[in-house]
């Protein structure tokens, strides 16, 4: 039985979006899998795990979009052309199909919702928790939020807004600054994130004793981070328009990167393996340079 809370709509366009998530999963982890000969060596296994991907996934998004145009009273005269069958034709095909059902709706929209936001973008809806339950009839969208603060209280958040426990641990986090390598897939090899624990915008509302505590431990983390990394130089930038927490970011450039604008453009990423190695050798550098102050 359909829940009373889910419509008609509703339930077609979370069959529907089910069906465009599927096909995109399937055909995302196709752009970089290997390719090589089939088994009698005539063809492609790449081209074909595509085309039985697209010749079972497109009948059934095609199926499942003429649903969701149904449950809207969108008219055979209308569906028919751009199906490309005809208004009879269409009718004949689709006219007879039952209303769609779910077992369970409310967990298919929240396992979309975190599909999504978990491969969301900058787009705007990057900020949001619910892009697809919002979508239905009973449900209220949330107002954007803030993704540092989401990703601690063990929410889905973008993987460009990093993980709770970043490659390699937090180097430091002292109830004040949290200090850990920026997400892999979108910094290169020894970029800091510096997170603040406590909920600010920006500099204008950085309390005076943060203010001196940020100031001493980007000092305290710069050379470690050159020493490990061999790059003469640290970029160090902050401002907010991935969400609106305070956080500072520590770049360093390596002598075979463009300097200056091309860089803050395009700085690299690298893969987690190389960030876990380059805060172990981080950490290695600050406990180092930690010893020799308290030998001085």
């Amino acid at each position: 039985m359909r829940p009373a809370h889910f419509s008609e709509q509703d339930l077609a366009r979370l069959a529907l979006s089910a069906q465009l998530k599927y096909l995109s999963e399937e055909l995302r982890l196709a752009v970089a899998e290997p390719d090589g000969p089939t088994a009698d060596g005539s063809g492609s296994v790449l081209a074909e795990r595509v085309l039985r991907v697209l010749d079972d996934g497109v009948p059934a998004l095609q199926d499942a979009l003429v649903a969701h145009l149904r449950a809207r009273d969108i008219p055979w005269a209308w569906i028919g052309p751009r199906t490309g069958l005809g208004q009879d034709d269409a009718r004949a095909r689709w006219g007879r199909t039952e209303p769609v059902r779910l077992a369970d709706a409310r967990a298919t929209a929240a396992a979309l919702d975190e599909w999504y936001v978990r491969h969301a973008q900058l787009e705007p809806l990057a900020h949001v928790s619910n892009p697809v339950s919002r979508l239905l009839g009973d449900v209220e969208g949330d107002p954007q939020r803030c993704l540092i603060c989401a990703k601690y209280a063990g929410e889905a958040v973008p993987a460009w807004a990093g993980r709770p426990q970043p490659p390699g641990g937090h180097l430091i986090d002292d109830g004040t600054w949290r200090v850990g390598h920026g997400p892999a897939g979108f910094w290169p090899r020894g970029t800091l994130l510096i997170e603040s624990h406590r909920h600010f915008l920006g500099h204008a509302e950085i309390a005076p004793d943060e203010a001196t505590s940020l100031a001493l431990l980007i000092r305290r983390l710069t050379d470690p981070l050159k020493e490990a990394t061999g790059a003469p130089r640290v970029h160090v930038w902050s401002n907010m328009e991935g969400t609106p927490h305070f956080h500072t970011w520590m770049v360093p450039r390596v002598t075979e990167v463009p300097s200056g604008r091309h860089f803050i453009a395009n700085p690299g990423y690298c893969t987690a393996v190389e960030a876990e190695e380059a805060v172990h050798a981080i950490r290695k550098a600050l406990e180092s340079h930690a010893r020799t102050e308290a030998d001085t």
